[in-house]
């Protein structure tokens, strides 16, 4: 019996001292983390098809997304006078806007905002909390302001919340702090899920922001099938951490033909082609970009 007691104590003993160590080295949420991504993740499969469109408008970004009968614009490139993307969405029968987003207030993501907001009917706006002194940051604010029905959301406000446009989810990851020196840093992230398949949808966010969205965010959380190359490709943006949390199966850059930023940069590229397995997309090849989803499976195509 005596026996028995000791071997006992010696195993609470060992535990304790395990458990000890584990404090040691690992937090608790870091721990949690770390057994989270061990779990594989199996969402509801939704009906139909989910289609994600990589707009080519140039250098700058415009991303239409179509679900349930459901329309979301993030981002409208810069001010265009042949009307690029309002024919595009003309084109595939947008007449409503459920979601209007916003990545920052650079002109070359809402050049074309006043313009979207005077042809189509939008329900809700999404922006970041960036203030620019700029006439066309004046013009847009001011139509938001004079159009009562839009419903306007901060997005610092709802930061690590999610929410839906029908079966769509949409976690609304960054920006996590107010007061970046750089304005692409201001750039809302989300992770956008149609069933299993997610897209990771960063703006232009760069070092500072990324590595917020690196310290915050488990692999769990950040990993996705299609990730779109943060600010067209640039080496400032899609760091190696970043990517190996996100390890997408396709990489999309929004970019114009001959640049004159040289967009895509060799660094970036470099780091996208090392991913396993990896396809990647690029407007400046292939024209826009329609990514289609039944929520298991991925099928692209391209305009060009």
């Amino acid at each position: 019996m005596k026996k028995n007691k000791w071997q006992i104590l010696k195993r609470i003993l060992l535990v304790t001292l395990i458990l000890s160590l584990i404090c040691v080295f690992c937090s608790c949420e870091e721990l949690l983390n770390l057994l989270l991504e061990q779990v594989p993740q199996d969402y509801e499969i939704p009906e139909g098809t989910a289609q994600v469109h990589f707009v080519d408008i140039g250098q700058g970004d415009a991303t239409l997304i179509m679900a349930d009968s459901k329309t979301m614009l993030i981002d409208t490139g810069e001010k265009d006078s042949d009307n690029v993307l309002i024919n595009y969405l003309n084109a595939h029968n947008v007449t409503k806007l459920d979601y209007f987003v916003i990545s920052h207030f650079d002109s070359d993501h809402f050049g074309e905002a006043v313009e979207v907001l005077n042809n189509f009917e939008v329900e809700n706006v999404l922006i970041p909390d960036q203030v620019k002194t700029t006439k066309m940051y004046e013009s847009f604010m001011t139509a938001l302001d004079e159009d009562e029905s839009l419903n306007v959301i901060i997005a610092n406000d709802i930061v690590g919340e999610s929410f839906s446009m029908g079966q769509l989810n949409i976690d609304v990851l960054a920006p996590l702090n107010d007061s970046y020196k750089d304005s692409n840093d201001y750039s809302i992230t989300m992770l956008i899920r149609w069933g299993n398949i997610k897209f990771l949808l960063s703006g232009d966010a760069e070092k500072e922001a990324e590595e917020d969205i690196v310290a915050e965010y488990s692999k769990l959380q950040l990993d996705c099938d299609v990730f779109k190359a943060g600010h067209h490709g640039s080496r400032t943006s899609s760091s190696q951490d970043l990517l190996d949390k996100a390890t997408p199966d396709y990489v999309v850059i929004s970019c114009g033909k001959d640049n004159k930023y040289e967009h895509p940069h060799i660094e970036a590229m470099e780091r996208f082609e090392a991913i396993d397995n990896v396809k990647i997309y690029r407007t400046d090849e292939m024209g826009s970009i329609v990514f289609s989803t039944d929520g298991v499976t991925i099928e692209v195509e391209t305009e060009k």
